[in-house]
């Protein structure tokens, strides 16, 4: 029965339209990820060299690390793994057991090629340092990493099923990512050292391995439970009505007109859309990025990081956003075309959609100036370089894309829509900042490199108007190639 299933799943994939169509894009995700694992190997056998020349105790500083990787596994796998599915309605209607439907679901993440990733970055470390394990150590650390590895694995995936139907619990997820940094930062706890103790002692005790194999079974028990009891329940892969409906009570937008109209029935489609909605979800987390790199006195002397940096917080949620402006709504792009309303004003609701995330984000990451006055000079002028260039910039080449996306899939590993051109069009939304900085960061005149940039997005801001009919012009021109390849449905 397993085997039929898995034989009905590779046909399914097989026949699709998409297969052919995507192949491209396939190749080159598969490159991409073949160069990062050489990269990763190269950096666990370095990572592995250098604790066995530091002498002491290798072991015990391996593994105090554990808990820091497990916990960027989980983070690495909510937001990039893809959730289980198969079309089980058919299914339904033949004399096969649902808990038989349910575990094969279950099962599938045991070949997501993320599970991999630990093998990748545990083993090079071992091979240096086999000097001072012995056999059954490697074979006991190895263990432990798998088991743990299949907890992560299954509670990511229980936390993103959870979500869909109580979107509370992706805030709390990230709530809890962010006090773990903050405790981690000020040493509130001495999270190396219970990691090294935790681990340390499975290894020299191997009955303990049974802990984290009988977290991986509740895991695993509680997706379970979760799958059996809505497995046939549309309405949760919908969500709550309440959570969906909440906008309908915004009413601050109407006062704009038909700006704020469009503005309403965008924000409206963010929310109600799995994978638009992901993208809402998972912005605030790149306001985290400055936690990388701030605290590192000697970093904040560099402007010209610190500054790209800043443009790619401010304007997170506008760049992925704007990288795909009319595609979002690709599957009613010909009634658009057909309203009566004008152009100029869908343009200029797109327009002050992305200046309102850029200001939201910008508010957001307002506490790094705890780190120093130059960060908040450098994110301000990376905002208004945003608003008043980087808007233009992706509203201008938005008109070139004319891939159909279907909204309601999610967004992991969903290449759909997705050329080419959006990876490339990241290149000159983050460097043309660093290249018009450039000649002034050379000659040592870095207040007047940002007050040049600053100047680029005011004169930006200024002729906002001139600049959005300039734009609509080239929307007009595309308007009728755009339609013509949202028609096609892959």
């Amino acid at each position: 029965m397993n085997f039929n299933l898995i034989s009905h799943q590779h046909k399914a994939a097989m026949r699709s339209p998409i297969y052919g169509k995507s192949i491209g894009i396939k190749l080159l995700m598969g490159f991409i990820f073949f160069i990062i694992s050489l990269e990763l190997l190269g950096f666990a056998f370095f990572v592995g060299t250098a604790l066995a020349k530091q002498g002491g105790d290798p072991l015990n500083e391996l593994l105090s690390y554990f808990i820091y990787f497990f916990a960027a596994m989980l983070i690495l796998r909510s937001l990039m793994q893809k959730l289980p599915t198969m079309a089980a309605m058919p299914y339904l209607l033949l004399p096969i057991k649902k808990s038989r439907l349910v575990n094969f679901i279950l099962t599938k993440p045991l070949y997501n090629i993320l599970n991999i990733i630990p093998i990748i970055i545990i083993v090079p470390i071992l091979i240096p340092l086999s000097a001072y394990l012995t056999s059954g150590q490697v074979l006991l650390i190895l263990a432990s990493i798998i088991i743990c590895d299949l907890f992560v694995n299954y509670l990511a995936i229980y936390i993103k099923r959870v979500q869909i139907k109580y979107e509370i619990v992706f805030y709390i997820f990230l709530l809890s990512i962010v006090l773990f940094g903050f405790v981690d930062h000020f040493n509130l706890i001495d999270i190396k050292s219970y990691s090294a103790s935790i681990f340390q002692s499975m290894i020299e005790q191997p009955v303990l391995l049974l802990v984290p194999a009988a977290m991986f079974l509740g895991a695993y028990f509680l997706n379970y439970r979760l799958l059996f009891g809505n497995f046939s329940l549309e309405e949760f892969s919908k969500g709550t009505a309440s959570a969906k409906g909440s906008l309908s009570k915004l009413t601050y937008f109407e006062r704009f007109g038909k700006i704020g109209e469009f503005m309403m029935l965008e924000m409206k489609m963010i929310v109600r859309n799995k994978r638009s909605r992901t993208l809402l979800m998972i912005s605030p987390l790149f306001a985290l990025y400055g936690l990388m790199i701030y605290p590192k006195p000697d970093m904040l002397e560099e402007i010209a990081m610190i500054f790209v940096i800043g443009v790619f917080m401010t304007g997170s949620f506008m760049m992925n956003y704007g990288l795909y402006l009319f595609s979002w709504e690709s599957a009613h792009f010909d009634l658009i075309l057909t309203s009566n309303s004008s152009y100029l004003n869908y343009l200029r609701s797109k327009y002050h959609l992305m200046v309102l995330s850029s200001l939201i984000m910008y508010f957001l990451v307002l506490p790094y100036t705890y780190f120093g006055f130059t960060i908040l000079l450098v994110n301000t002028v990376a905002l208004i370089f945003n608003i008043g260039a980087n808007t233009f910039f992706l509203l201008y080449f938005a008109c070139n894309n004319n891939k159909y996306m279907d909204v309601s899939r999610g967004a992991a590993f969903n290449y759909q829509g997705v050329s080419s051109q959006h990876f490339f069009l990241m290149i000159p939304l983050m460097l043309l900042p660093l290249i018009l900085y450039a000649p002034f960061g050379i000659m040592g005149y870095s207040t007047l490199g940002l007050a040049f940039i600053g100047t680029i997005g005011l004169l930006g801001i200024i002729f906002h108007e001139k600049l959005l009919i300039a734009v609509t012009k080239r929307f007009i021109y595309k308007k009728y190639k755009m339609a013509e390849g949202f028609r096609i449905k892959s």
